[in-house]
């Protein structure tokens, strides 16, 4: 695929435009390797547009899913509360 075509993967749907930004149907734009990191190198499924390696380039850590602890965030913010925590708040306030 060329830098400036957009192609769509038909083993997953995702779009990748020029080159390396990645389109994926939930969440904010990523990168090849995120998106071979998170799911082609699993799926494994025929017609993978993201197989190339070149094209793929360095994989680092934070493309992979990791554990939140691990993830950088922005000067002054917090992780929000644990998942197990926040279905208890709301099944509490709906007098449960």
């Amino acid at each position: 695929m060329s830098k400036n075509k957009t192609g769509v993967c038909p083993a997953c749907g995702v779009k990748i435009v020029a080159g390396d930004k990645v389109l994926f149907s939930f969440g904010p734009p990523g990168t090849r390797s995120r998106l071979w990191a998170r799911v082609c190198q699993f799926a494994k499924k025929p017609g993978c547009i993201n197989q190339d390696k070149e094209a793929i380039g360095e994989i680092n850590k934070l493309d992979y899913y990791g554990d939140p602890d691990e993830l950088p965030l922005p000067e002054g913010k917090e992780l929000p509360e644990p998942l197990p925590a926040v279905v208890s708040g709301m099944m509490g306030s709906k007098g449960r």
